[in-house]
């Protein structure tokens, strides 16, 4: 237990801490007068989507139906489009400087997407409030491309991405289940206990039962674990809640906003096991951060092969899936908590600004990062991200290469020496 001295100084501390980042923030208001956003690279999940068959399970421990969803599995709802839009919204105006009074001849505006149609769709939603009157499409690189952004590192060690994760859980899967116990029997209570005519009982346990192809047999977590599957019902809960469905859809009424934060809180654990784990976060985000470190280059004025888009573009919209977002994190080591979610979580339309700053005054060129995003409450309601309804904006740290707070700057030329030192080759 903590002492009473100790609570004082960890107090003292925090205090002191809080009083050095006001007069960082102090400062950094007088400095901004000499502050020129020169570009910004926006990587962020896909928008409100329907639930997608491994948060389903064809139904197969559910003791109720699932809520009925106006599009088929994975695509971006209407909702989710309007959601989309009023984030797009808010970068509009948040890099004014950089998207306002543009000619659609040369826009300076990049936009890419993977090949799955919600990542498609959001950037289709957001582009037209980005650029009103711009014709401009998103790109789409196949997984063969030879300058893929996206896709993983060829020739990844497949023995070593599996020791890398059974390293972390000491070669055990049963206690990876076991430190999951709570949660996954809180899940198990929202998916069977229930009664009235479309309450099946007989469904079975869905962390000692495995079911495939109708055929049920006793669940191997070195095969499928458990909390696979608690993550995934807890994702499709957080999708039918920013999709606005009315609360008795939501867990089937036993889902409340307290429950889908507790639930939440197992799938980012489990996303931190299987995509933030550094060698699954290397083969998986190198060629992504690579790209990212190389269009920041070329945006100041450096001649680097490997960036985005082309000479003059400034802002970069890139749509991918929350396993992006996560990876990349693992790989940077970067960080957030959000004020109504889960640590590092990865919600719809959520992920990172890498914007580029140049000091007019002596030249200097730094690369800020924040984790931007709309709260639940905001995606469920459609809220415009406007005056008191701004959305959660976190800055990140970047170990190894940010500066104090509040804004945790790196150098840019420290940007890419860190980048270069944590992934695993150069992208082709």
């Amino acid at each position: 237990m903590f002492s009473l001295n100790r609570i004082l100084l960890v107090a003292t501390a925090v205090l002191g801490s809080l009083a050095t980042q006001a007069v960082h923030a102090a400062a950094a208001q007088t400095v901004n007068n000499d502050d020129e956003l020169q570009g910004v690279i926006v990587l962020i999940r896909h928008g409100v989507r329907a639930p997608i068959e491994t948060e389903i399970r064809s139904s197969a421990y559910n003791a109720q139906p699932w809520p009925a969803w106006s599009v088929p599995q994975g695509v971006l709802s209407e909702h989710g489009t309007k959601a989309a839009q009023l984030l797009a919204e808010y970068y509009r105006n948040r890099y004014s400087s950089l998207l306002q009074n543009i000619s659609c001849e040369h826009p300076g505006i990049y936009s890419e997407t993977t090949t799955a149609q919600r990542t498609m769709a959001t950037a289709k939603a957001m582009l037209p409030v980005l650029a009103p009157k711009c014709n401009i499409e998103a790109r789409q690189r196949k997984a063969t491309d030879p300058n893929p952004l996206f896709s993983p590192v060829a020739g990844a060690d497949r023995q070593k991405l599996q020791d890398a994760t059974l390293g972390r859980i000491g070669q055990q899967w049963p206690w990876f289940v076991n430190a999951f116990a709570e949660p996954m029997e809180e899940m198990h209570h929202v998916m069977t206990v229930c009664s009235g005519k479309d309450c099946d009982t007989s469904k079975p346990d869905f962390r000692t039962v495995m079911v495939h192809n109708g055929v049920a047999s006793p669940r191997d977590p070195k095969v499928e674990n458990p909390v696979t599957l608690g993550a995934d019902f807890a994702e499709h809960f957080l999708l039918d809640y920013t999709e606005g469905k009315p609360m008795e859809q939501v867990g089937w009424g036993r889902v409340d906003r307290a429950r889908l934060n507790r639930l939440m809180q197992m799938n980012t654990l489990y996303h931190d096991f299987m995509g933030r784990t550094p060698y699954v976060a290397q083969v998986n985000s190198s060629n992504t951060a690579a790209r990212i470190s190389d269009t920041l280059s070329a945006m100041a004025g450096k001649s680097t092969p490997g960036a985005l888009g082309a000479p003059g573009d400034h802002f970069f919209l890139l749509v991918a899936h929350d396993g992006n977002i996560a990876t990349l994190g693992g790989l940077l080591r970067m960080e957030w908590l959000l004020p109504d979610q889960s640590f590092n979580a990865t919600p719809p339309g959520g992920g990172y600004a890498f914007e580029l700053h140049r000091n007019k005054t002596t030249g200097a060129q730094t690369v800020r990062v924040v984790f931007i995003t709309q709260t639940l409450d905001q995606m469920r309601f459609l809220t415009p991200l406007q005056g008191n309804d701004l959305p959660s904006i976190a800055p990140i740290f970047l170990p190894g290469c940010s500066g104090p707070g509040p804004d945790y700057a790196c150098t840019l030329d420290g940007f890419r020496q860190m980048v270069s030192s944590v992934i695993l080759a150069p992208h082709n």
